[in-house]
Protein backbone atom coordinates (compact mmCIF):
# COMPACT_ATOMS: atom_id res chain seq x y z
CA UNK A 1 0.00 0.00 0.00
CA UNK A 2 3.28 2.22 0.91
CA UNK A 3 4.14 1.91 -2.97
CA UNK A 4 0.69 2.63 -4.49
CA UNK A 5 0.21 5.47 -2.38
CA UNK A 6 3.82 6.60 -3.28
CA UNK A 7 2.75 6.87 -6.87
CA UNK A 8 -0.62 8.83 -6.66
CA UNK A 9 -3.13 10.47 -4.07
CA UNK A 10 -4.81 8.16 -2.45
CA UNK A 11 -7.11 8.84 0.87
CA UNK A 12 -8.63 6.18 2.89
CA UNK A 13 -11.63 5.13 0.84
CA UNK A 14 -9.38 3.80 -1.93
CA UNK A 15 -6.93 2.25 0.37
CA UNK A 16 -10.27 0.24 2.22
CA UNK A 17 -11.81 -0.45 -1.62
CA UNK A 18 -8.57 -1.85 -2.66
CA UNK A 19 -7.63 -4.11 0.49
CA UNK A 20 -11.46 -5.43 0.56
CA UNK A 21 -11.35 -6.45 -2.68
CA UNK A 22 -8.13 -8.18 -1.83
CA UNK A 23 -10.57 -9.40 0.78
CA UNK A 24 -8.58 -8.39 3.74
CA UNK A 25 -9.97 -8.39 7.34
CA UNK A 26 -11.58 -4.79 8.43
CA UNK A 27 -9.26 -4.48 11.87
CA UNK A 28 -6.16 -5.35 9.60
CA UNK A 29 -7.33 -2.54 6.82
CA UNK A 30 -7.82 0.06 9.90
CA UNK A 31 -4.37 -1.32 11.31
CA UNK A 32 -3.01 -1.10 7.52
CA UNK A 33 -4.35 2.75 7.48
CA UNK A 34 -3.77 3.73 10.82
CA UNK A 35 0.15 3.49 9.31
CA UNK A 36 -0.26 4.78 6.20
CA UNK A 37 -1.70 8.76 8.34
CA UNK A 38 1.06 7.81 10.43
CA UNK A 39 3.61 7.67 8.03
CA UNK A 40 2.40 10.39 6.03
CA UNK A 41 1.45 8.12 2.76
CA UNK A 42 -2.11 9.18 3.13
CA UNK A 43 -3.91 12.97 3.92
CA UNK A 44 -6.92 13.54 3.59
CA UNK A 45 -6.81 17.34 3.09
CA UNK A 46 -3.81 16.88 0.62
CA UNK A 47 -5.96 15.03 -1.43
CA UNK A 48 -8.99 16.87 -1.23
CA UNK A 49 -6.79 19.58 -3.22
CA UNK A 50 -5.28 17.43 -5.53
CA UNK A 51 -8.63 16.24 -6.83
CA UNK A 52 -9.81 19.45 -6.82
CA UNK A 53 -7.18 20.95 -8.65
CA UNK A 54 -7.38 18.02 -10.70
CA UNK A 55 -10.55 18.21 -11.86
CA UNK A 56 -10.48 21.39 -12.62
CA UNK A 57 -7.87 21.35 -14.98
CA UNK A 58 -7.96 17.94 -16.79
CA UNK A 59 -11.80 17.37 -16.80
CA UNK A 60 -13.18 20.95 -16.64
CA UNK A 61 -15.26 19.73 -13.40
CA UNK A 62 -17.51 22.75 -11.48
CA UNK A 63 -18.01 22.89 -7.95
CA UNK A 64 -20.85 20.80 -7.78
CA UNK A 65 -19.76 17.64 -9.22
CA UNK A 66 -16.27 18.15 -7.48
CA UNK A 67 -18.21 18.36 -4.39
CA UNK A 68 -19.94 15.47 -5.30
CA UNK A 69 -16.57 13.51 -5.78
CA UNK A 70 -15.11 13.75 -2.45
CA UNK A 71 -18.65 13.09 -1.02
CA UNK A 72 -18.64 9.97 -2.76
CA UNK A 73 -14.50 8.79 -1.55
CA UNK A 74 -16.27 9.86 1.70
CA UNK A 75 -13.92 13.12 2.33
CA UNK A 76 -15.22 15.03 5.41
CA UNK A 77 -17.58 17.76 4.37
CA UNK A 78 -15.37 20.26 6.15
CA UNK A 79 -12.20 19.13 3.83
CA UNK A 80 -13.65 18.85 0.61
CA UNK A 81 -15.15 23.02 1.62
CA UNK A 82 -11.54 23.76 2.42
CA UNK A 83 -10.11 22.00 -1.01
CA UNK A 84 -12.81 23.76 -2.93
CA UNK A 85 -12.11 26.85 -1.45
CA UNK A 86 -8.73 26.85 -2.30
CA UNK A 87 -9.29 26.66 -5.85
CA UNK A 88 -9.60 29.77 -8.15
CA UNK A 89 -12.93 30.71 -9.03
CA UNK A 90 -11.51 32.23 -12.26
CA UNK A 91 -10.74 29.20 -13.60
CA UNK A 92 -14.04 27.64 -13.17
CA UNK A 93 -15.67 30.66 -14.98
CA UNK A 94 -12.97 30.53 -17.97
CA UNK A 95 -13.18 26.51 -18.38
CA UNK A 96 -16.80 27.16 -18.11
CA UNK A 97 -16.84 29.41 -20.95
CA UNK A 98 -14.56 27.50 -23.17
CA UNK A 99 -16.82 24.55 -22.86
CA UNK A 100 -20.25 26.70 -23.72
CA UNK A 101 -18.29 28.43 -26.20
CA UNK A 102 -17.35 24.85 -27.60
CA UNK A 103 -20.76 23.03 -27.09
CA UNK A 104 -22.72 26.65 -28.86
CA UNK A 105 -20.48 25.71 -32.29
CA UNK A 106 -21.63 21.80 -32.12
CA UNK A 107 -25.63 22.68 -31.25
CA UNK A 108 -27.95 22.80 -34.28
CA UNK A 109 -31.07 24.14 -32.93
CA UNK A 110 -31.92 27.35 -34.23
CA UNK A 111 -34.36 28.20 -31.77
CA UNK A 112 -32.25 30.13 -29.70
CA UNK A 113 -34.55 29.42 -26.22
CA UNK A 114 -34.02 25.44 -26.68
CA UNK A 115 -30.20 26.36 -27.42
CA UNK A 116 -29.82 28.03 -24.14
CA UNK A 117 -31.58 25.79 -22.46
CA UNK A 118 -29.21 22.54 -23.85
CA UNK A 119 -26.48 24.64 -22.84
CA UNK A 120 -27.83 25.23 -19.35
CA UNK A 121 -28.15 21.42 -19.07
CA UNK A 122 -24.67 21.04 -20.43
CA UNK A 123 -23.30 23.14 -17.74
CA UNK A 124 -25.05 21.57 -14.95
CA UNK A 125 -24.02 17.95 -16.33
CA UNK A 126 -20.68 19.69 -15.48
CA UNK A 127 -21.31 20.76 -12.30
CA UNK A 128 -21.76 24.57 -12.34
CA UNK A 129 -24.22 26.19 -10.18
CA UNK A 130 -27.17 28.53 -11.98
CA UNK A 131 -25.35 31.41 -10.83
CA UNK A 132 -22.11 30.62 -13.08
CA UNK A 133 -23.61 29.67 -15.91
CA UNK A 134 -26.19 32.40 -16.16
CA UNK A 135 -23.10 34.77 -15.65
CA UNK A 136 -21.15 33.07 -18.62
CA UNK A 137 -24.40 33.06 -20.97
CA UNK A 138 -24.99 36.49 -20.92
CA UNK A 139 -21.29 37.46 -21.55
CA UNK A 140 -21.33 34.87 -24.49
Amino acid sequence: MMALCSRSEKCKWDIRENLRRKAIKTPVVEEIIQILETEGFIDEMRYARAYVKDKIRLQGWGPVKIQAGLQAKNIPEAIALEALKSADSQEYVENLQKALENKQQLLKEQNPIKRKEKLVRFALGRGYTYQQIYHVLNAL
